[in-house]
């Protein structure tokens, strides 16, 4: 069953970053009244990873390792690609900054960390934080203990909050992304909210990651609003309960969107709009600003990140998805069978 509801909300967080990194960027100052509210536009990320944690819960569910991993893949991975090259075209066209063919295929992977290869773009930490996460439910699949929710979520609740106070374990990094994990944690909590209904370990476990949640978001204003004080942590602390309420909600039923064409697509703009805004967006606008006022370039290219963002739906998730799907399923199932 589709939760229409979780297509807006994608939109609304997506459109929100690319607001914070076009208006509240440091070089920017087109929009000085409007950038004191998208300076907070940076949660969206952590609103991102709350909708990965229910949103990957519920399809990890009744599925085997292999089918979610194909599915995991076919979701990322192609619009990453479309992303990363077109990215790269923008850049390299308008701006004297260059990419290596070796650093494209690499961010082909999401694996150039490891080798010491810079990002083709910035925002791609959050898709590696994603991809970790995608890897733990990987494995909870595999090894059959996906259902032990209890005994997994309780572990890494603990190991969240042991970090946020002391910094360790100093390894949880290598597979898990311990600075947003209660995010991740949150949207979990919302699935079983869900699935199994408000009981007492489903409640303690969405308002741990509450007050893990707020403590971050308290401490990470600083890394993303220019001299932020206690008005702006506080801030940021009161939109993070927002999203709480908004998730808790959702998952007791109280939100509940009949299917819209226009939200559904919405929804699945924003993906391809998030991979593609921030380096190709920013060299577009600094570029013509030299010629088009700034606040009617800002317009422009979000509309034109939009159109683009479409094209890249239209054009190769949609008709990617099932075709690559039953071709990797169908070529993984014939390689176990003859391992077997």
């Amino acid at each position: 069953m589709r939760i229409v509801a979780l297509d807006l909300i994608r939109f609304l967080a997506a459109i929100s970053v690319v607001l914070y990194h076009y208006i509240s960027r440091p070089a920017s100052d087109a929009y000085p009244l409007i950038s004191e509210f998208t300076k907070y536009g940076y949660l969206g990320v952590p609103l991102f990873f709350i909708i990965s944690g229910f949103v990957i819960a519920l399809s990890a569910n009744n599925r085997t390792a292999l089918q979610f991993g194909v599915s995991r893949f076919v979701r990322l991975y192609p619009a990453l690609w479309a992303g990363v090259i077109f990215t790269a075209i923008i850049v390299t066209t308008i701006t004297d900054k260059q990419y290596t063919i070796t650093q494209i295929l690499a961010n082909f992977t999401l694996l150039n960390d490891y080798f010491g290869i810079d990002d083709v773009d910035g925002v791609y930490w959050t898709l590696k934080a994603e991809l970790k996460f995608y890897a733990c439910i990987f494995l909870l699949l595999m090894f059959g203990v996906f259902q032990k929710y209890r005994f997994w979520l309780s572990a890494w609740l603990g190991l969240t909050a042991l970090h946020a106070v002391s910094g360790q374990p100093f390894f949880m990094g290598w597979f898990i992304t311990p600075s947003y994990s209660s995010f991740f944690i949150a949207g979990v909590a919302c699935f079983l909210i869900q699935k199994d209904g408000k009981n007492f370990y489903n409640l303690f476990v969405f308002l741990s990651s509450l007050i893990i949640s707020s403590f971050k978001a308290f401490n990470q204003a600083n890394e993303f609003i220019i001299d932020a004080g206690a008005i702006d942590k506080s801030i940021a602390v009161f939109i993070v309960w927002l999203f709480y309420v908004l998730f808790y909600f959702l998952s007791t039923g109280r939100i509940n969107l009949s299917e819209r064409k226009t939200i559904i697509t919405l929804g699945a703009l924003t993906y391809p709009l998030y991979l593609i805004h921030n380096m190709a967006g920013k060299a577009i606008i600094d570029y013509y600003s030299n010629f088009i006022p700034e606040q009617i370039m800002i317009i422009i290219v979000i509309a034109f990140i939009l159109l683009i963002s479409l094209v890249i739906h239209l054009g190769i998730e949609r008709p990617l998805a099932t075709p690559l799907k039953v071709f990797l399923l169908s070529k993984l199932n014939s390689a176990k069978s003859l391992i077997k």
